[in-house]
């Protein structure tokens, strides 16, 4: 697994909105089916939450608002994405972009930095 201290920014975002994505899908797939009885094999939950509206309502709205939340994410990540200078990376001679004056590679995870009187910035 990859040291997640090693992220570039923009990775770290992205995966951040990957993760809220499937998280919310789930938590609505979750309320429907306890909703529906699918669910009726767990013990005390499942008879429990069979047909509650209000539980169903809860999942789906906070799913909703999970899903809407990367949604938000990868719309910041991507407007951010455009304007990143670009950099060539020193250990594997990849261009990738950069936020702020210290980032990491986006493919190696080499920690890069920016100075100030020479931006490294790519011409292509």
């Amino acid at each position: 697994m990859k040291n997640t201290e090693r992220l570039s920014k923009i990775k770290r975002m992205r995966t951040w909105g990957n993760w809220s994505m499937v998280i919310g899908i789930l938590l609505m797939y979750t309320g429907y089916a306890f909703f529906a009885g699918y669910l009726d094999f767990i013990p005390l939950l499942g008879s429990l939450l069979k047909g509650s509206y209000i539980f169903m309502t809860l999942l789906l709205i906070i799913g909703f608002i999970l899903t809407m939340g990367s949604t938000v994410l990868f719309m910041i990540s991507g407007m951010v994405s455009t304007s990143a200078p670009q950099v060539q990376c020193p250990s594997c001679q990849k261009v990738t972009k950069m936020l702020g004056k210290e980032d990491a590679c986006m493919f190696c995870g080499q920690p890069l930095r920016l100075e100030d009187g020479h931006p490294q910035q790519n011409q292509t």
